[in-house]
């Protein structure tokens, strides 16, 4: 059917039909009265008009629906011409635009793959980067994410998403993030990648290969590089001594200048090893290269650029110092400022020597030479050495364990251990990357094959580390260099003769000289021989060890039948009793607590060890007590700490106990006529006896490890002692003044024959064993004639003083001055 020719568009209304049988105006509605009535012909034209409205509004979708189903019949019968219809823009869900912003960053794809456990850590890592940046919803993170997995990643996230409900809108992230690393990057590859960056050296890397690697493996420890102090230290303790030595001399504040400097130390080494590769893939054309020997890499120490900066920008520029004119002043050829005459040194700028005795002169720059080892240097070897040089100080410190004749010298670029020393201690060595050639004041030259690390130095209570290369030495135990000397923050006072740490963050000591006491030279007998045989003075001395031999416990008569009460450790907490210790506070009191005590790094050492058996016994326990008291050690005679709780604010407002503790006087008088003895120390005495359960709030101590509490009784309370000797006489209440004296946890057994004191024994033994109390076996003394006990000596003879505890008073000398 041809097309209407008088039909037009509607003026309001689009579509087809909308016009149809209309004027080409609309008509002009006349006015209309409010007042009159609604007839039924007004309801029928409304009505009207709302078909016709309605039926415009609906005619653009019918003809879509109509061109769709019959696109024949619509060629064949072309309709009218309709309104150009305007575009509908496609409405994207919330989900597909956030995808859509996601992809526009290119996020990489992962495959799944097992074989590099990182490449999935960097990846997840890439897009939590991406979802940062583009403030990707927690809810939206994980459809973008698992957009992006293919193969054997598609295939893990099917299986995933099943045993996380099936529902991807209902997985957080942090579910997918768990699941994720669980089977792509395990706890087990994680702590293996900490490893290895604490086991990061540089090696026979270059230094930005070990720089990549550095930063490439931090990523797995940040406890270890929490600050850019700490990121520092380890990235400078990993490189290779020839360059550590320099670079901690130099101080360098950040990990950026510290690589600034090994980087500029090492451009000689990269230069010579770039001519030597360009050298023989050159040769490589014309004959096979010849095999070498295996041997330990040597290398020449050069300073580089780190002393030379202006050399370098100089031919950085294309210029040499050849090209340079001749200095006006000295009339020789140098870059920078001329120094003649200024009194600074040449090769360091520092004022107050020259470059012939710079501190600095073991890294001066040296030309390559093809086979020369790494150089160091020190200034004294020997005893006269270090008395000729007055800028070293000496004295004996521990070191592992053992005590050695030590010597600090700064002129000595590294840290050495003597050989001998090594051998005598039985010390354990590894072998070093390259080898080390030592200068000597006298013109020798001692090679270093072998170091031993992270020794252990203890100065004023502190333990310091230091890496230490074997040396053949001949007066000295340990020398301590520059490189340990500026990692530790020390300077030298030549004049005080004493060493001064001032550490950044802890407060600074110190270690005096102790005078040049040189340990006694060992000699072969064939030596000796001759030296007597010329005259020499030979003295001949015998060393005999009056130690009595160890007593077991299964050498002792009576005693050997009670293993259970002198057991290693305490079982665990002691049973109820029939006294537990209470703190009774006077009226009024509020909960005291105060700040901890600042510990020493080897105090916080054994407090932590300390802290963990107080735990593993039960002793202890975590506690949300408002008391807190502070926690100190103190040295016993053997050189072991003891674990002390500050309790003097408690103890001030703690009501006393007044039971009264025995006169040593009155103990000692019931033991007329006896003739053996025998000693009973208990183990850990206090840990024996509870606290009553509302008073081990007030026993609460504080520490930067935590905040705990104690369950039994614990040192430094002021009625401990008093309530321990109530609870001793309660035990041995049948045995007192006939053949036991107790005071507090140590008891003395005394009887007048040895058949007697076999009886007593049985008896105080099974009267611990029954009450659960025990013994420590190396402090108990058995079946003695003559026994020390509160400070005196008791026998057959009678009690007298012990001469230990007065051989002060005794052997103090005469005053000689009269007093004024």
């Amino acid at each position: 059917m041809p097309p209407r020719r008088g039909a037009r568009r509607g003026g309001g209304r689009g579509g087809r039909g909308a016009g149809r049988g209309q004027p080409e105006a609309p008509p002009v509605a006349p006015a209309v009265d409010p007042n009159a009535p609604v007839t039924q012909a007004d309801l029928a034209a409304m009505e009207q008009r709302y078909q016709d409205m309605l039926q415009a509004a609906l005619a653009p979708f019918l003809a879509a629906q109509q061109n769709q189903a019959a696109p024949v019949q619509a060629q064949a019968v072309a309709p009218p011409a309709p309104e150009e219809a305007q575009p509908v823009p496609v409405q994207l869900s919330a989900e597909a635009k956030h995808l859509r912003d996601f992809r526009k960053y290119n996020p990489k794809t992962f495959d799944g793959s097992m074989d590099n456990p990182t490449k999935a850590q960097m990846w997840l890592t890439s897009i939590e980067t991406i979802f940062r940046y583009m403030k990707c919803p927690e809810d939206q993170k994980v459809q973008c994410a698992v957009f992006f997995l293919e193969d054997r990643g598609t295939a893990w996230w099917e299986t995933a998403e099943r045993m996380l409900g099936g529902d991807v809108s209902k997985i957080t992230w942090e579910q997918f993030k768990e699941n994720f690393y669980a089977k792509f990057f395990s706890a087990n590859v994680k702590h293996a990648k900490l490893q290895e960056f604490l086991n990061l050296e540089q090696g026979d890397m270059t230094v930005e290969q070990y720089d990549a690697e550095f930063d490439m493996l931090s990523r797995f420890a940040p406890d270890m590089v929490r600050d850019e102090a700490a990121r520092t230290e380890k990235f400078v303790r990993g490189l290779r001594l020839d360059l550590q030595g320099i670079v901690r001399a130099l101080r360098p504040a950040t990990h950026a200048d510290a690589l600034r400097i090994a980087l500029d130390l090492s451009l000689p080494e990269r230069a010579d090893s770039s001519k030597a590769a360009g050298r023989g893939s050159a040769l490589g054309q014309k004959r096979k290269v010849e095999t070498q020997p295996d041997v330990a890499p040597q290398r020449t120490l050069r300073s580089g650029g780190v002393f030379q900066r202006h050399r370098q920008e100089l031919a950085a520029a294309g210029r040499t110092l050849r090209e340079l004119p001749a200095c006006t002043t000295c009339g020789r050829v140098h870059g920078g400022r001329c120094l003649a005459g200024s009194g600074v040194c040449f090769r360091c700028r520092q004022p107050g020597h020259t470059a012939d005795v710079c501190p600095r002169k073991p890294f001066e720059t040296t030309p390559p030479q093809p086979s020369a080892a790494q150089q160091g240097r020190v200034f004294a070897t020997t005893r006269q050495e270090a008395e000729r040089a007055g800028t070293v100080v000496t004295g004996t410190l521990p070191i592992l364990g053992h005590y050695a004749f030590v010597l600090f010298d700064s002129g000595s670029s590294h840290s050495f251990i003597s050989s001998v020393f090594v051998q005598h201690v039985g010390l354990e060595v590894e072998p070093l990357g390259s080898v080390l050639s030592v200068s000597t004041p006298s013109g020798e030259v001692l090679l270093s094959k072998e170091q031993i690390k992270a020794c252990r130095v203890e100065i004023a209570n502190r333990m310091l580390d230091v890496t230490l290369l074997v040396l053949d030495m001949q007066d000295f135990d340990v020398i301590l260099g520059m490189d340990w000397l500026s990692a530790n923050h020390a300077n030298i006072d030549c004049f005080g003769k004493e060493v001064v740490f001032n550490p950044p963050s802890e407060a600074s000591f110190k270690f005096r000289w102790a005078g040049m006491v040189c340990i006694p030279k060992v000699i072969s007998a064939m030596k000796a021989s001759k030296l007597l045989s010329q005259g020499t003075w030979g003295i001949l001395a015998s060393v005999v060890d009056i130690r009595e031999p160890e007593v077991s416990l299964s050498s002792e008569p009576v005693v050997r039948e009670y293993p259970d009460v002198f057991p290693d450790e305490l079982p665990g907490l002691p049973p109820p009793r029939e006294v537990d210790f209470a703190i009774e506070l006077e009226p009024g009191t509020a909960p005291i607590s105060r700040a901890p005590y600042r510990m020493a790094p080897a105090e916080l050492k054994e407090f932590k060890v300390q802290l963990q058996e107080l735990l593993d016994k039960g002793f202890i326990r975590p506690s949300v007590s408002p008391w807190g008291a502070p926690v100190l050690f103190v040295k016993k005679k053997d050189g072991s700490m003891r674990l002390c709780i500050d309790y003097r604010e408690l103890n001030k407002v703690t009501v006393k106990n007044r039971y009264p503790l025995p006169r040593i006087e009155d103990l000692f008088d019931q033991l007329q006529g006896a003739t053996v003895f025998s000693k009973i120390d208990l183990r850990s005495g206090y840990h024996q006896l509870r606290i009553r359960d509302g008073d081990i709030p007030k026993t609460a101590f504080r520490s930067r490890y935590g905040h705990y509490e104690f369950v039994v009784m614990s040192f430094g309370l002021t009625n401990a002692p008093a309530v321990f000797m109530d609870l001793m006489n309660r035990v041995f209440k049948d045995f007192l003044d006939s053949f036991v004296i107790v005071f507090i946890d140590d008891i003395l057994i005394y009887s007048k024959t040895e058949a007697e004191h076999e009886e007593h024994l049985h008896q105080v033994l099974e009267t611990l064993r029954a009450n659960k109390l025990y013994a420590k076996f190396s402090k108990c003394e058995f079946w003695l004639r003559k026994a020390t006990f509160l400070g005196h000596v008791v026998s057959s003879e009678g009690v007298s003083v012990d001469p230990a505890k007065i051989e002060a008073v005794t052997n103090w000398t005469r005053p000689s001055t009269p007093a004024r």
